[in-house]
């Protein structure tokens, strides 16, 4: 079955709660790889940017996003348009599956940095500002994007941006999820050392192994070998298979 953005929720709150579990002094180094994977993908956001000849605003910055949602899964009511645009989100997946898991506490600590740190992988000079947060027990999720400006002539480009990219914006779920894991990964390895971080990732994948199976977590050792800094699209992907032939 192919996984989805509560999949992802699931796969960071195990590794989080373990990485804690583990020694509650390892929360900055949790927080550096929440960072990194935020700067990450929102490095991937630019490059494509650039590819497709758009200046990296933050208008261009909210037609550029690596997912989308399936049908029911985002409740977003749009506060202000213009000059920045202001979105209320009353519901999202990562939100749900963490108050279900009882994971709330980890969904705060991504939340508060998540998003910003998409925002700063995309352009260092933009800023997003945030507020209140589901996680924390808040109604709705504040977001303002700083300069966005979407009238309707910028709303309808972001339209045709998208309909022009196609799915070749759109990254699977089991990318993003092989993204977060091996990115914490690193991180924690980086800053807490290899034994402590073994013990950390045995633990979350017999956790993943029980709730998603066994193929999931093969699927997420496997994705260490990308580079997520480096935006896919455009290269034959294909061809990585020839690394391996015999």
């Amino acid at each position: 079955m192919p996984l989805n953005a509560r999949n992802h929720a699931f796969i960071y709150g195990v590794i989080a709660e373990e990485t804690l579990k583990n020694d509650a002094r390892n929360e900055e180094a949790l927080i550096k790889g929440i960072i990194t994977y935020g700067n990450q993908r929102g490095a991937r956001m630019a490059q494509l940017a650039v590819m497709n000849g758009k200046e990296l605003s933050m208008k261009n910055y909210l037609a550029f996003g690596e997912w989308a949602p399936a049908a029911g899964e985002m409740d977003v009511r749009i506060a202000e348009s213009s000059p920045d645009a202001v979105w209320n989100v009353y519901k999202c997946p990562w939100n749900a599956e963490w108050k279900e898991k009882n994971m709330l506490k980890m969904g705060e600590l991504y939340c508060k940095y998540v998003d910003a740190a998409l925002v700063k992988g995309f352009n260092n000079d933009l800023e997003l500002g945030l507020d209140t947060n589901q996680s924390k027990g808040d109604e709705f999720c504040y977001f303002k994007w700083n300069g966005a400006d979407m009238t309707e002539e910028n709303k309808k480009d972001n339209v045709d941006i998208q309909k022009k990219l196609g799915d070749t914006r759109i990254r699977l779920w089991e990318y993003h999820c092989g993204h977060i894991y091996k990115t914490l990964k690193e991180t924690l390895t980086n800053e807490i050392g290899t034994e402590k971080t073994d013990d950390i990732f045995e633990k979350a994948d017999m956790r993943i192994e029980g709730e998603l199976g066994k193929t999931v977590v093969d699927l997420m050792h496997s994705g260490m070998l990308l580079d997520y800094w480096v935006c896919p699209t455009g290269k034959d992907v294909n061809l990585l298979k020839k690394f391996f032939d015999k």
